[in-house]
C-alpha cells in the first residue's frame, strides 16, 4: 500500500533535473537503442508542436525520453504502456503525460499525445 502511495506521489514531481520546459525545448521519444525516433516535439508558447510524423510505439516497449532545454540535455529511461510513457526514477515512476499537464502545464493540438491516445479531459 505504501509503495502505491509513493508511486502516486511521484506523478506530482517534475522529471529529475528538469524543473521547467521553456519555449524552444525539444522533446523526443526514442527507442532504447536510440535507432528509432517515435515522436519529436518542440515547446512553443506552452504548446507541444510535432516536428515530424509520429511512429506508433509498440505496447510495453522500453523507450528513452530525451529533452534538450537550452544547452542542457536530459535523458530518461522508461516504458510505453497504455497510451503513456512511464519514466523510471528511484522509488517508482513518473507519468510523462501527467507531468506535461500538471507540472509543466503543456498543451497539445488535436487532442492526441502518444500514438493516437486521447489527451486528458480539458486538453
Amino acid at each position: 500500500m505504501l509503495g502505491l502511495i509513493l508511486s502516486a506521489l511521484l506523478v506530482l514531481a517534475p522529471l529529475p533535473g528538469l524543473p521547467a520546459l521553456p519555449d524552444g525545448a525539444e522533446i523526443r521519444i526514442v527507442s532504447a537503442g536510440l535507432r528509432t525516433v517515435y515522436l519529436s516535439w518542440r515547446v512553443e508558447h506552452g504548446v507541444l508542436r510535432l516536428q515530424a510524423k509520429p511512429l506508433p510505439i509498440p505496447q510495453g516497449r522500453r523507450v528513452r525520453l530525451i529533452v534538450r532545454a537550452g544547452r542542457a540535455l536530459h535523458a530518461y529511461q522508461g516504458r510505453y504502456l497504455d497510451g503513456d510513457v512511464f519514466i523510471d526514477v528511484p522509488g517508482g515512476y513518473i507519468s510523462v503525460r501527467q507531468a506535461f499537464v500538471k507540472i509543466y502545464h503543456l498543451r497539445w493540438p488535436r487532442g492526441r499525445l502518444f500514438d493516437g491516445a486521447p489527451a486528458p479531459a480539458g486538453r
